[in-house]
C-alpha cells in the first residue's frame, strides 16, 4: 500500500454505469479511504470525487440524471472549486454531447462536443491497448513534455474542451484529447486503473489536489 492517499477519503459516484471495482482497488492501493456515492448526504464526507463511466454515452448520462445528483457534483466541483476526477465515459459526459448519442446531453460543464473516431486503413475502431500521452502542461507528478503510457478502450473522443484547457494530447488517427482539465476538475480518456505504473502516478497527482 502507498501513503500518497493518506488522509483522502475519494467518493466514488456509483450511478450503475461505472467500473467502481477496480477504481477503488487503485485508489485503495494508494492509501485512500474510498465510499460509494449514492446520495448528496455521502459527499460531506469526502475529500476528492471520482466519476466513472462505461457504456453508451446516452446510457451514462441517462442513468447519472437519475441519481438527482447533478447539481451537488457541480457545486463541488465549481462552486466550492473541490477535486473531481472524470474516467473514460466520466470525462465525455462532461462535454455538451457526443455522436454516439445524437440527443442525449451532456453535462456541457467543460462545453465542446465528442465524435467518433474516424476509420482509415490500418486503424482499429474501437481504440483499445496501450497509446502513449504527452503532457502540454504540469500535472502532479508529471511535467510538461514528459510522455506516458495509459490504457484506452473507446471509440469517440473529445479533441478541444470549450473551457479548461487540455493538459495531454494522444493520437489516434487524430489528435484527441486524453486528458482535460478546468480548475480543480480533471478528466481522462483513458482508465488509470488498468495503467499500471503510469496509471498509479496520475491517481496519485489528483490525490495531492
Amino acid at each position: 500500500m502507498n501513503a500518497a492517499g493518506r488522509g483522502r477519503v475519494v467518493g466514488i459516484v456509483d450511478y450503475q454505469a461505472g467500473n467502481i471495482q477496480s477504481i477503488e482497488n487503485a485508489f485503495d492501493h494508494q492509501g485512500a479511504r474510498v465510499v460509494r456515492i449514492h446520495a448528496a448526504e455521502d459527499l460531506p464526507a469526502c475529500t476528492h470525487l471520482v466519476l466513472p463511466g462505461v457504456g453508451a454515452f446516452g446510457f451514462c448520462a441517462d442513468r447519472l440524471r437519475a441519481t438527482g445528483l447533478i447539481d451537488h457534483i457541480r457545486h463541488w466541483a465549481f462552486d466550492e472549486a473541490r477535486p473531481l476526477l472524470g474516467i473514460c465515459v466520466g470525462m465525455q459526459l462532461l462535454a455538451d454531447g457526443s455522436e454516439e448519442s445524437p440527443g442525449a446531453a451532456g453535462l456541457g460543464w467543460l462545453g465542446g462536443d465528442v465524435r467518433r473516431i474516424p476509420a482509415a486503413a490500418g486503424l482499429h475502431v474501437p481504440h483499445v491497448g496501450w497509446n502513449a500521452v504527452r503532457f502540454e502542461s504540469d500535472y502532479g507528478e508529471y511535467r510538461a513534455g514528459h510522455e506516458a503510457d495509459f490504457y484506452f478502450d473507446h471509440s469517440f473522443a473529445w479533441s478541444q474542451p470549450r473551457e479548461g484547457s487540455t493538459l495531454g494530447f494522444c493520437e489516434h488517427g487524430v489528435r484527441f484529447s486524453a486528458i482535460v482539465r478546468r480548475g480543480n476538475t480533471t478528466a481522462v480518456q483513458f482508465h488509470p486503473e488498468k495503467s499500471q505504473a503510469a496509471g498509479a502516478r496520475l491517481l496519485r497527482s489528483f490525490l495531492t489536489q
